[in-house]
């Protein structure tokens, strides 16, 4: 998890005073899950459960007792007793992810099981002791929550900036990611820095998030590339991730705005290093239709298979592009 190093300082120093709450905020996909889970390895509590609750997947109707459990026969299906969330962190660490999802009612009870340090299960009148720290996070403004419970929320708040606000990560992110996949697949690829370098130019509206699934897509891509040039029945156990298959797979900006396969009718000056970018996907683009026709002859069909376009989309790229060709 990289953060900017006064939000990495605060972090440390929150996680080993493992008696008080911090609350994450920050855009969906910005790595608040991943911040959270550092948080309880840096404190005392590293060694205890860490639970983890998305409290917009769970409907009004079932989230009390899944964060404080429910006793047999409390209502219809409940055929045995069985610990909440609250319970199963016991020692450890509580993470409410997207909190602000949470009905006034259930904050409620939220802060009034905070404060008290007790839980009740549902269909029992027995209190229960927790002991355990508690890192919220929400992607919404804090003036959702009941007032009470803002005030113990926002006590200690760490926020996360946006990925396109923090570009010096994403060649370090992207690089963890090539080696997690290549950790998990068995496979080897290869990439350097410059060809990496084209991601800093992307919104990446995303986050951490869009930016790990693009980078899976492209390695897959990446090895799918060298099977074909090697023709081999085995599958590639290694492959070159190239700016080419990078560009290729960036999607056209809304920034840009420009709707897909179609150009601006006019560029803001003040978005030149965006414009850049956009100019070099399409010149790579150009080039990679160019060496295909010319190393199949202009022949359109077979160039459409060995880029992996239908017909059409190959002959609208030629229109597009007003490259000279003869089928």
């Amino acid at each position: 998890m990289m953060l900017e190093s006064k939000e990495t300082e605060k972090l440390q120093n929150l996680a080993r005073f493992d008696f008080i709450d911090v609350c994450l905020l920050g855009e969906t996909g910005t790595g608040k899950t991943r911040a959270a889970r550092l948080i309880h390895e840096l404190s005392p509590r590293s060694n205890k459960p860490f639970i983890a609750v998305n409290c917009a997947e769970l409907s009004p109707t079932v989230i009390e007792a899944e964060l404080f459990g429910y006793e047999k026969g409390a209502f219809t299906g409940a055929v045995s007793s069985k610990t909440g969330k609250f319970e199963a962190a016991a020692g450890g660490t509580l993470f409410l992810d997207e909190i602000g999802e949470l009905e006034s009612y259930m904050q409620a009870k939220l802060l009034k099981a905070v404060d008290e340090k007790h839980i009740t299960r549902v269909g029992s009148n027995v209190q229960r002791p927790v002991n355990l720290r508690i890192i919220y996070a929400t992607n919404r403004d804090l003036g959702i929550f009941r007032e009470d419970l803002r005030y113990r929320v926002v006590a200690h708040t760490i926020e996360l900036k946006p990925l396109r606000k923090r570009p010096e990560e994403i060649i370090p992110l992207a690089e963890e990611f090539i080696r997690n996949f290549n950790l998990k697949s068995g496979c080897k690829i290869l990439v350097n820095n410059n060809v990496l370098s084209v991601l800093e130019k992307a919104d990446w509206r995303g986050n951490v998030r869009e930016l790990r699934n693009f980078i899976e897509k492209a390695c897959l891509e990446a090895l799918f590339i060298a099977d074909l040039h090697n023709r081999k029945v085995e599958k590639s156990l290694s492959a070159v991730l190239t700016k080419e298959i990078l560009l290729s797979f960036l999607p056209q900006n809304e920034s840009f705005g420009e709707k897909p396969n179609e150009l601006p009718d006019k560029i803001n000056s003040n978005d030149s290093g965006k414009t850049d970018y956009r100019q070099e996907k399409e010149e790579f683009d150009r080039q990679k239709v160019e060496t295909a026709l010319a190393k199949n002859n202009g022949n359109v069909s077979r160039t459409a298979v060995e880029l992996h376009l239908s017909r059409n989309g190959l002959i609208k790229k030629i229109n597009r592009y007003n490259i000279k060709v003869d089928d």
